[in-house]
């Protein structure tokens, strides 16, 4: 329990900090099609005899990176990207598990999250999702922002805003994998959108908005795992609830 809230109260913070990012930028589909492309790596990680979320990670982040080239060269919504690859990695990876043999993995747990297969491993992953995501809004923070709103612009100006904006999307498909045994694979997107909703009401500048939207990940994770661990309930659908019912308390309050 005391891994899985570490590194639960690290992903939330990281998750919530690209999520504010991800619901100004209206990409809240591509954080879902991200993380159920994972579902396909983790089941080639049992096939191939890989470490799964090894295997999911690289996926995932193929996946993530194929979406927005694909949008870029085509000049095509990310969502309907999304809508190309989101199907098809969910059909490879139901199609791939059909082809283990012996042992049957425990899908559920990775679909859906498990305190109980939180291990030294996921608490140093989610160390160090929490360390690159920190680096990459003190560096590209303002490349962020610009390019959130203005991206034409921001080319003129000489900002490598393709490169930020690919870099972006791998450490959102990594956060997303180190995740996947707290949240898991499918609830994963309500961690990456409803922190940063709740933190929408309080505030619209920009750095205000951020920093709250950790704030919210943080509780949401902790109280989250908390009445998961208490109640006996699975850890993802438990934080979810808890996020979406605070959402709902600060959308009547505020109103």
């Amino acid at each position: 329990m005391q891994r899985a809230l570490l590194a639960g109260i690290l992903v939330g913070i990281s998750a919530s900090l690209l999520g504010s990012f991800i619901v100004v930028r209206k990409m809240s589909f591509i954080g879902a099609g991200i993380a159920h492309s994972s579902f396909a790596g983790v089941v080639i990680g049992f096939l191939v005899g890989m470490e799964p979320l090894l295997s999911a990670l690289i996926f995932a982040a193929v996946v993530g990176l194929s979406i927005g080239l694909f949008s870029k060269k085509y000049r095509i919504e990310e969502e309907s990207a999304v809508g190309v690859f989101f199907p098809f990695s969910m059909a490879l990876g139901v199609l791939l598990l059909g082809f283990i043999k012996g042992y049957t993995p425990n899908v559920m747990g990775y679909l859906f999250g498990d305190i109980l297969m939180v291990g030294k491993q996921e608490v140093a992953l989610s160390i160090l999702a929490f360390i690159l995501t920190l680096i990459f809004f003190a560096l590209f923070f303002r490349e962020m922002v610009y390019s959130t709103f203005d991206e034409e612009t921001c080319k003129v100006m000489g900002m490598k805003v393709n490169l930020v904006y690919y870099l972006f999307l791998f450490l959102t498909s990594f956060v997303i994998v180190v995740s996947i045994k707290i949240v898991g694979i499918i609830l994963f997107s309500g961690l990456l959108v409803i922190p940063p909703l709740v933190s929408l009401f309080f505030s619209r500048d920009m750095k205000i908005y951020v920093i709250l939207s950790a704030i919210v990940g943080l509780i949401s994770t902790s109280f989250g795992l908390i009445l998961s661990y208490y109640l006996n309930l699975p850890s993802g659908a438990t934080i979810i609830t808890f996020s979406f019912v605070l959402l709902v308390i600060t959308a009547l309050i505020k109103g």
